[in-house]
This record gives C-alpha cells, sequence and structure tokens, in this order.
C-alpha cells in the first residue's frame, strides 16, 4: 500500500534547497507540518449549513473499558490495552466510532468543536468533487486530456498524453521533487509549482503518489466551475451532508486552495463524509453523487499502472473486510467498514515517539470491528 506522507527536510538538505531559490523560507523554518500550521496559513470558510444533520447518541455503555486491543507498537510482544488507555498512550486528538448511525465512542483532548486538520485526507474530498463535476456536465469524461483544459502548463510532450484519470489516480509519470511539496505546502504562490512539473514515466504506466496529482486537478476544478474549490465543497458537500460546524480550508496569498491537503473540520463532520462514501453517494434517500461513481473509486484497478490498495484517492482495505478509507499525514483516518455499517474516526498530532510513529491504527480499527 502506498504510503501517505510528507518528505521531511532533513538538515544536510537544507542548503540544497534554499540554494534552489524554490523553497520558501517558511519550509526552512517549520521542517514540517504541525497541528498548530492552521493557525498562519491562509485559509478560506466552507459554510455549514442552518439546520445540521446528527448521529443518534448512544446510551452509557462502557465501551472505552470493554473493548480490548492488542497494541504492537513499543516492544516485540504486544500490550493489551482498553481503548480508552490507547488512545490517551498514543495520544490521540479525536476518536470516534458509530455504528448504524449511533454513537457509540468519543474521545477528545479538548472538546468535539475542535477543528482538526486532515491533511491529505483532503485528497478523497477533492475526489468527489471531481465526481461532481463529472456528473454535472464540467468534465465530459475522465478520459479528457489535461491539455484540453490547462495548456500551457508543460511543454514536455509527455503533457499531451496526461489524462484526468492519471491525476485522480496518481498515474501521472510527473516526477516527485521535494522542492514542490515544500512550495505547495508553505508557498505563497502556488502557481509557481507549475514551473517544476517533470516527467519521469510516460502517464498511465506508474503509480507514485504526490500532490502535484491533486494540484493540477484542483486548477482543472476551480477552470470549469468558475469558482474557488471552497464555494464548490460548500455547495456540493458541506450544506447537503448538513455538516454541522463552519470549516477551513487552506489557501496561498492569492486565495488558491490546496486541493492535496490542509482542511480543517470536526470529527464528526468527517464522519458524515464516511457515511456519505459509506452510503454510495446517497444522502437521506437522495442520490446526490453518481452511485457508479463511488463504487468504481472503491474498485480495485491495476490497469494503467494502477495498484491493488490505492484507487481515485482512497485507500482500498482488506478484501476479508471489504473497508476502505482516506487517510492523511501523521494517521488522520475516515475508516469505514460497510458490512458492519461502522465509520472510525482517528485524528493524531504529530508522533512525538517511536511508538507513536509505528503505531498501526488499520489493525487498532480491524480489532474493534471484531469486537462490534
Amino acid at each position: 500500500m502506498i504510503r501517505k506522507t510528507f518528505h521531511r527536510f532533513s538538515f544536510f538538505l537544507i542548503p540544497l534547497l534554499m540554494a534552489s531559490c524554490a523553497l520558501p523560507m517558511r519550509g526552512v523554518v517549520y521542517l514540517r507540518p504541525d497541528l498548530k500550521d492552521h493557525k498562519w496559513l491562509n485559509a478560506l470558510d466552507i459554510k455549514a449549513p442552518e439546520t445540521p444533520f446528527r448521529f443518534y447518541e448512544s446510551e452509557p455503555n462502557n465501551l472505552g473499558d470493554r473493548i480490548g486491543l492488542n497494541d504492537w507498537s513499543p516492544y516485540v510482544v504486544p500490550i493489551w490495552r482498553s481503548l480508552n488507555e490507547l488512545v490517551v498512550a498514543h495520544p490521540n486528538q479525536a476518536f470516534v466510532i458509530i455504528r448504524n448511525d449511533t454513537v457509540l465512542y468519543e474521545h477528545y483532548a479538548n472538546d468535539s468543536k475542535t477543528l482538526h486538520p486532515s491533511y491529505s485526507v483532503a485528497k478523497s474530498f477533492t475526489s468527489a468533487l471531481v465526481g461532481f463535476a463529472v456528473q454535472d456536465g464540467l468534465i465530459k469524461s475522465m478520459d479528457d486530456f489535461v491539455s484540453d483544459y490547462l495548456p500551457e502548463l508543460s511543454k514536455d510532450p509527455r503533457y499531451e498524453h496526461l489524462k484526468l484519470k492519471h491525476l485522480l489516480n496518481h498515474t501521472s509519470g510527473i516526477e516527485h521533487s521535494l522542492t514542490v511539496d515544500g512550495l505547495l505546502y508553505y508557498g505563497k504562490n502556488l502557481k509557481r509549482a507549475n514551473n517544476y512539473i517533470k516527467f519521469k514515466h510516460e502517464p498511465g504506466t506508474n503509480q507514485a503518489y504526490m500532490n502535484m496529482n491533486v494540484w493540477i486537478l484542483g486548477q482543472v476544478l476551480e477552470k470549469v466551475t468558475g469558482a474557488p474549490l471552497n464555494e464548490y465543497m460548500q455547495a456540493k458537500l458541506w450544506i447537503p451532508l448538513g455538516m454541522e460546524s463552519d470549516a477551513r480550508w487552506s489557501a496561498d496569498k492569492k486565495d488558491r486552495i490546496k486541493p492535496y491537503c490542509c482542511m480543517q473540520a470536526t470529527a464528526l463532520d468527517y464522519a458524515k463524509f464516511g457515511r456519505f462514501y459509506l452510503k454510495k453517494g446517497n444522502w437521506q434517500g437522495e442520490q446526490l453523487l453518481n452511485k457508479d461513481w463511488v463504487e468504481s473509486t472503491l474498485a480495485r484497478d491495476t490497469t494503467e499502472g494502477g495498484t491493488f490498495g490505492y484507487h481515485n484517492c482512497w485507500y482500498i482495505g482488506y478484501k476479508d473486510y471489504n473497508d476502505f478509507m482516506a487517510i492523511g499525514l501523521y494517521k488522520q483516518h475516515i475508516y469505514i467498514n460497510p458490512d458492519k455499517n461502522i465509520i472510525l474516526i482517528s485524528l493524531n498530532g504529530r508522533p512525538r515517539s517511536n511508538a507513536q510513529k509505528a503505531m498501526n491504527w488499520e489493525d487498532v480499527f480491524r480489532q474493534i470491528v471484531d469486537q462490534l
């Protein structure tokens, strides 16, 4: 499975990156993303509706003490912990278990209204917005060439072979660059990153996860919708799904949204997006997003350079569990198990210990599912 990660800038790389005159000074100062970044990075609002959808609240159930989990992260042999002990030991910013639209368990380091950065979980939201653009007729087909929408983006002849579906499934063939990642996260003008598009492979032959793919896709979306992505998100997802809280989506100084990362929302609103995909694009009896789009997104597809466990900005889980996930840096998760109608939200800060770095939250989710 592809690992989602921002590359950490090692000290021996800093002089080289600075010499390139491309990496913003903020990237050198801060080195790597952090929970506090949203407090100083520019962001645009995504407004919630006046009447939110709310999950049911369960009766007291002592679930946090009753669920026992093997925690393999610290030692060769596992530690047996209750769920309540686990979320404190690692420590977890927010952990929510929902089954059959009922909140069975909640843990918050602060409170339920705290906005949590999603990092690359945002890619799965952008994937949904692409589906809406196709449904709305703004994008004719995912087989369209990117050059039909952004003709001047690259002079490389391979750019003419690049299709929208290659960007969505990270099979663009574009070369990954530390400098570009720094520009896309810390840069004040995201369009500067377009100057560094280079191809390593022919499009549609090799899957390589990178922010650049979704950044280009976001530029296509803003062009065809004629609106900033936060507004399209608000119209297509935030209001129809009855989100409880206003969200924020990071942008550069020119208010260009970062479609590959950096949304901030509450744990319960992330859960509603998970419910939307659990219901295959249906919400309260209304098919908002084409069911075929959702099902094809969550299908395993190894054609045109694709891989078995990742498709269209979603992680496809184990066959025995029939599960799937949106995952972000520092192990942010929206986990969905359709067979048991379960949604799990796990949001974490930057790991501070080797045990936190080694923590396999997907294994924890499946242990929980087995006990529900």
